[in-house]
């Protein structure tokens, strides 16, 4: 899984974590081998940098990617060691991507990585350049990595797939059925996830130990040696971007210069595979789209016909557990679908990540209720597009093949469905246990797991930002993970949806703009309210991510051009990013 997306920077010494003294000659082993001398990117002249100027020949000639940007960008190859725990390693060709800062002179490069983990990211640089610019200050280059999340696994890098037939794939993904559909559920998906891990073991066994978080840090740290700047790494991770942003901090805290973490997994659980605090705000965040609701009935005409929250609720709820036995037949895209517990809570929960999309949802429960499951799926199909295949098996590649716990039987596995079901009523047990089926059976492990604790003290401190009603990354999981970073602030969003940018505050994005473009932390316990309500906008305009639509609420058409600016630019990021999460954190309907 080698991802990330880079406003460029360089590279000081090296420092190794506690546990890795075996590994110390072999990150210096080879020479950084850069090869632009290829037939999709023809070499340019090596582009200027802060020592000397940068290793990397850059290109415009860029077609192979078919990327789509307002603004110039640029790609070039550079190659790094294929396993690190080799000295006479194999190369690994990684593609990069670079659009310049808008303000010179330029102070560096910043690595983006939008979570997953899975799939390349290189869009979500590139098409969103302008709004992360606005976002960061406009003083740094953005740099992409094609395998941005995982660029060990995907495209023509490291190419990782278990080979499942489409039509098999979607009945032995761990997401199909959720746990708590039947009596039986559970035993279906530990058997499932039992039979893919040896069909990805057979398939996979040459690549599915190169793909690990430890061995990307080791690549960042490649990249930012050839952009020879100064050695150090500007970052800024989303989702599990915000594991691979702790790893390389605890395996390299000399090279940070500035991180930024937001939406963040508990680094400690991730790695125990014991995730219990993931879904413990999913409560929280699925009662508030019957709350807001009912106190914004002019957005939301579910309001109309149910008066209280409670009421609200309970008829969604009911008619959930009416489908466990009672599963409907439905007509789509031509053929018969039939519309079950698991596929309607799995759209409920993908609505969870953005408010935006609630207005459209409570307008699908209206549509449910009455008897019309075709339009309840041709609405939740809005917010959802199933990954390419394969994608979820890169995915399980690379978290399974570090995370600790494994389960012999379905007896095993209790205690930590036991666990999670304890931590949220609503999706403890059919959302929170998905790593849990998948990693159990799991047969391949990573070639290096970073073992160090976290512990430590940056360079510069880390900015962790955490939602207080996030559905799956909670606020606690980023006081958690930030305790060990000495210095390190958490700063409260006190919003709803999977990371701060779900619903828009020109308070958080003034923060990490100040903290990008002048280091200044915001003070420890600050909080930042968004600016728009969770029922921002009619249903029928769609996703609020065009800031001048006389759709948007008055109180922000108030605010100045440049928290206007502000809000466009992490609306726009959102209608990318959390897509693009939802898509790698749960299968196809």
């Amino acid at each position: 899984m080698r991802a990330v997306f880079i406003f460029v920077a360089t590279a000081l010494g090296i420092k190794l974590a506690a546990g890795h003294a075996s590994l110390r000659a072999n990150v210096h082993a080879r020479d950084v081998c850069i090869d632009c001398h290829t037939d999709a990117f023809p070499p340019g002249p090596p582009s200027g940098g802060g020592r000397g100027g940068s290793q990397i020949r850059w290109t415009d000639q860029c077609t192979e990617l078919a990327a789509v940007s307002a603004m110039p960008f640029q790609c070039a190859k550079l190659n790094v060691p294929l396993d690190y725990t080799r000295l006479d390693s194999e190369n690994l060709t990684l593609t990069l991507v670079r659009v310049d800062a808008v303000k010179k002179p330029a102070r560096g490069s910043i690595i983006f990585n939008p979570g997953g983990p899975g799939g390349s990211g290189v869009q979500t640089v590139i098409a969103n350049a302008k709004s992360w610019l606005i976002l960061t200050g406009g003083h740094y280059n953005l740099l992409g990595e094609l395998m941005l999340t995982i660029s060990r696994g995907v495209n023509n890098t490291l190419p990782f797939s278990c080979d499942i037939p489409g039509d098999t794939c979607k009945t032995m993904s761990p997401a199909c059925p959720l746990a708590n559909a039947s009596d039986v559920a559970i035993g279906q998906r530990f058997a499932a996830s039992g039979v893919r891990s040896l069909r990805c073991l057979d398939r996979t066994q040459d690549t599915g130990s190169l793909l690990g978080t430890a061995f990307v840090a080791r690549d960042m740290v490649r990249i930012i040696d050839a952009l020879n700047e100064d050695g150090l790494l500007r970052y800024y991770g989303f989702s599990w971007g915000t594991i691979l942003g702790a790893t390389f901090a605890a395996m390299f805290p000399d090279r940070v210069d500035k991180m930024v973490l937001d939406g963040n997994v508990n680094v400690h659980e991730y790695y125990s595979g014991w995730e219990v605090q993931s879904p413990i705000n999913m409560d929280d965040t699925y009662d508030a789209i019957f709350s807001g609701c009912v106190v914004a009935p002019t957005v939301c005409p579910l309001a109309e016909l149910y008066s209280k929250t409670k009421q609200i609720q309970s008829v969604v709820d009911d008619f959930l557990a009416m489908l466990k036995y009672n599963p409907i037949p439905y007509i789509s895209g031509g053929g018969i679908q039939i519309a079950t517990y698991s596929k309607v809570k799995t759209a409920i929960v993908l609505a969870l990540y953005s408010p935006s999309n609630w207005p459209r949802l409570t307008q699908g429960f209206i549509e449910m209720l009455s008897g019309n499951v075709t339009g309840f799926f041709d609405i939740a199909s809005s917010w959802y597009a199933g990954p390419e295949d394969g994608d979820d098996d890169i995915s399980a590649a690379i978290t399974c093949g570090e995370q600790a716990f494994r389960a012999e039987s379905v007896q095993g596995l209790k205690p930590l469905l036991g666990a999670m079901s304890a931590s949220s009523k609503f999706g403890g047990l059919d959302f929170g246990t998905d790593n849990a089926f998948a990693c159990s059976t799991w047969k391949q492990k990573a070639k290096e797991i970073y073992s160090g604790n976290f512990r430590v003290k940056p360079r510069s401190p880390i900015l962790f930002v955490g939602n207080t009603y996030d559905p799956v990354t909670p606020l606690a999981s980023a006081l958690n993970t930030s305790a060990g970073f000495g210095g390190s602030v958490v700063l409260q969003h006190n919003g709803y949806g999977h990371c701060s940018i779900a619903q828009p505050s020109s308070c958080t994005a003034k923060a990490i703009r100040a903290y990008f473009d002048e280091g200044i932390l915001p003070p420890a316990g600050a909080v930042c309210q968004p600016n728009a309500p969770l029922y921002p906008g009619d249903s029928r305009v769609g996703d609020w991510t065009n800031l001048s639509d006389r759709t948007v609420p008055e109180a922000i058409r108030q605010d100045s051009e440049d928290e206007l600016a502000l809000l466009g630019a992490v609306s726009e990021i959102a209608g990318t990013i959390l897509p693009w999460l939802r898509k790698y954190h749960f299968r196809s309907l």
